[in-house]
């Protein structure tokens, strides 16, 4: 733990007057009056616009390239080639050149003139074309995965010798799955998909640059990662880190793909920044909603072929997951560790993943990477299953599941749910062959505190005038931190969360950490708390100095009054008898310490759980779907905000249906382009498709940090689409074992009544 003076600041027990109440976001009034400036609102004297020429086709040899009708153009004032003859095409969407422009429309004009020649070769878009004999080679040479910050820190990268498109992830084995397959006497074996699905934020890629002289730059971006950026671009054009300025008051949206100056599949930081050098003027590169969803990254398709058994008394004794997938021609289509760690009492269990590269726009992180593919997967296969022993899937995964905390949801959830009552009406309308069908599922997330020790340095600083004013260099992706922040620090000082002045969204505001991987409150809160604790104990050092008190005598009590021996003095008061400076102080995060019984797999950080249980009606005439309730239960330490919690909880799950009923990316196997590469047939759940939500958090005291708080982010989104899957199985009696559960497959799977009705 973070030491002062010689002593450890121990995590806060019990309840508190400030965290953990439902407070309201204190970017919210910008927001909704629309003064919040997000990236493309930043218009630098000068300002320049950029647009990119992109390959038309997934595979190719780029021949020539003649950028001259482009230069001629009036209003261009730079133009820039980032493809070179001999250079292959991988994807389509590919970065070719770019130019930069008075106005963007004459910045695509510009484009559009742009003279490339590439001579096409055999391209490969799907899972089965690239794993065929003779498949077109998507890559020569061995391929490095890529790493962002959304990334898990723990994850082990590299894997095996590629052969032909398929490249093995590391494998996980634990016991003798091969003996306990063969001894079992019930063996459920099933192949389950699940598609690409794509980020889709509303608010694209975007950053503008501006340089100052040929040493200092200042980049506007809309990202997850302020310091990922300043980094990147500094080794980009030889800078010094500290000559980089970055700045992202407000953004739109990222869920993973918004880590560093570029765009997973576009070289953005590179174009723009030396598009700005080339013109001497800002440069703004703005993705339109076609290369958003072509070039950004996406989450991986996987292919998994589950074996599970159970003995004669109904355990379930062996579990295997064999997984193929495609991230296009990037790296990062594992399954999570659901198969591997969640059900820890199964004594045998074996996953095996691989890449498959195919001529596609590369796959990035996204929300928990490979959790909820694997939990979809894992779920449905277990529910199977417990169809074919006669089992109730609840009773199920509470008898094989390790995790106290886990264990304990699932119990908090069977009453809230009541899904007693819900199965017994699923079974009975089956047995009515009743037109719509109801069902009940229910499904787990595993995941960890990636919470980082000396990571941010938070600034909490008091002034004269008793004002409290709060800086760190985070960036606000909607999860609320910078309210966070103000809690926290109120808390501390006794002070209401509307006098607490929070500065935030820029690297000069200090160190601090990347929004992904469930770490930005776990790395960010406990900073400002130790920061916050040194400003407070140096007021009160303050008061007693100059009042002539002994330091003991005087305190800080609850509402921010300051008591002076016998004499109680108002916060504003006791601040006037500082001298002009006020006070200033600095934390940072102390090293994790977890005293969790069931830790994360790896050990040292606590695990994050949390259930959840969908209602689903399935009309069994048109194959709809429609998720009608859904019950949260999780746990993330201490809840910092109990309504930007709930919030993320619920966002998690509306990011969950739309990967349970209608997501996925469709790309033209003859041109290789995606299909519906926008927002009119790209199909994101709508709030008119939204369930009820009824979310709780199972409170869980841990010394991970200073302020016990963990992540939760990830772990909302990871068994929504499988507990929706599980509810389905239970409506119908047979499985959709594809993802999504549309009509047609709803339907298909009636038709093929592919497995044993559900107990």
């Amino acid at each position: 733990m973070t030491e002062t003076d010689g002593r450890t600041l121990a995590p806060w027990r019990g309840a508190l007057r400030v965290v953990g109440a439902p407070i309201d976001r204190i970017d919210g009034p910008a927001k909704v009056s629309g003064r919040a400036r997000y990236t493309t609102h930043v218009t630098p004297p000068g300002l320049l616009h950029a647009a990119v020429a992109r390959s038309k086709v997934a595979a190719g040899t780029v021949r020539a390239l003649d950028l001259s009708g482009a230069e001629r153009l009036p209003g261009v004032r730079a133009v820039l080639a980032v493809a070179v003859p001999g250079q292959k095409i991988r994807f389509a969407g590919q970065d070719l050149a770019a130019v930069a422009a008075t106005t963007p429309e004459i910045a695509r004009a510009a484009v559009a003139r742009i003279e490339v020649v590439v001579e096409p070769t055999p391209h490969v878009v799907t899972l089965d074309g690239a794993m065929a004999d003779g498949a077109p080679r998507v890559h020569e040479d061995p391929v490095q995965a890529r790493r962002t910050e959304g990334d898990d820190p723990t994850e082990v990268r590299g894997g095996g010798r590629v052969t032909g498109n398929v490249r093995p992830l590391p494998a996980f084995e634990h016991g003798d799955p091969d003996r306990a397959f063969a001894r079992a006497a019930h063996v459920h074996e099933a192949v389950y998909e699940t598609p690409v699905v794509l980020h889709s934020a509303l608010e694209p890629h975007a950053l503008t640059v501006a340089w100052d002289g040929d040493d200092a730059m200042t980049v506007w971006a809309s990202t997850q990662s302020i310091f990922s950026v300043r980094d990147e671009m500094a080794s980009i054009f030889g800078l010094s880190p500290e000559r980089v300025t970055v700045i992202c008051e407000h953004m739109g949206g990222g869920f993973g793909a918004k880590f560093g100056a570029s765009a997973p599949g576009s070289r953005m930081g590179f174009i723009a920044g030396t598009l700005a050098r080339k013109a001497g003027a800002p440069v703004r590169l703005a993705l339109d909603r076609r290369a958003e969803q072509e070039v950004t990254g996406n989450r991986p398709s996987s292919r998994q072929r589950v074996r599970v058994a159970a003995d004669g008394r109904g355990r379930v004794v062996a579990l295997e997951v064999v997984s193929h997938g495609t991230a296009g021609v990037g790296t990062g289509a594992g399954v999570g560790r659901n198969a591997a760690h969640l059900y820890e009492k199964i004594p045998h269990r074996r996953v095996r993943a691989h890449d498959v590269f195919t001529h596609a726009g590369p796959g990035t992180a996204m929300r928990a990477p490979g959790h909820p593919q694997g939990a979809f997967a894992l779920e449905l296969a277990l529910d199977e299953l417990a169809a074919k022993i006669g089992a109730d899937p609840l009773d199920l995964r509470i008898a094989h599941d390790r995790h106290p905390v886990r264990r304990r949801e699932y119990e908090l959830g069977r009453a809230r749910f009541r899904w007693d009552d819900r199965r017994a009406r699923a079974r009975a309308a089956r047995a009515a062959g009743a037109r719509v069908r109801t069902g009940a599922g229910v499904a787990a997330s595993i995941w960890g505190d990636f919470g980082r020790a000396k990571a941010a340095r938070v600034t909490v600083a008091i002034e004269r005038d008793g004002s409290v004013h709060v800086r760190n260099g985070v960036q606000d992706i909607g999860g609320g931190i910078a309210t966070v922040l103000a809690a926290v620090v109120a808390e501390v000082l006794g002070r209401p969360v509307e006098r607490v002045h929070v500065r935030y969204g820029a690297s000069t505001l200090g160190r601090s950490v990347g929004s992904g991987g469930s770490q930005t409150t776990s790395s960010v809160a406990p900073a400002a708390r130790v920061a916050a604790e040194r400003a407070r104990r140096a007021l009160l050092e303050a008061v007693a100095e100059a009042t002539g008190t002994p330091p003991g005598a005087v305190t800080l009590e609850a509402g921010g009054t300051v008591r002076v021996g016998p004499r109680r003095l108002s916060f504003e008061d006791a601040c006037r008898l500082l001298d002009d400076d006020g006070i200033e102080a600095v934390g940072q995060r102390g090293p994790t310490r977890s005293d969790a019984p069931y830790p994360f797999p790896g050990g040292g950080r606590p695990q994050i759980g949390g259930v959840q249980f969908a209602a689903v009606e399935v009309d069994t005439w048109t194959g709809e779907v429609r998720c009608t309730h859904l019950t949260a239960v999780h746990d993330c330490g201490r809840v910092m905000n109990a309504k930007a919690a709930e919030s993320q909880v619920a966002g998690g799950i509306m990011m969950g249906l739309g990967f349970a009923l209608s997501e996925q990316r469709q790309v033209d196997p003859v041109h290789g382009r995606v299909l519906n590469a926008d927002l009119e047939r790209y199909k994101l759940p709508g709030f008119g498709e939204l369930p009820e939500i009824d979310v709780h958090f199972v409170p869980v005291e841990t010394d991970a940090n200073e302020t016990g708080s963990l992540g939760i982010g990830e772990p909302a989104t990871i068994p929504t689409a499988a507990a929706v899957a599980c509810a389905v199985f239970d409506a119908l009696g047979v499985p959709v074992r594809t993802l999504p559960i549309t009509p047609d497959r709803v339907l298909a799977a009636l038709r093929d009544g592919r497995a044993e009705a559900a107990p």
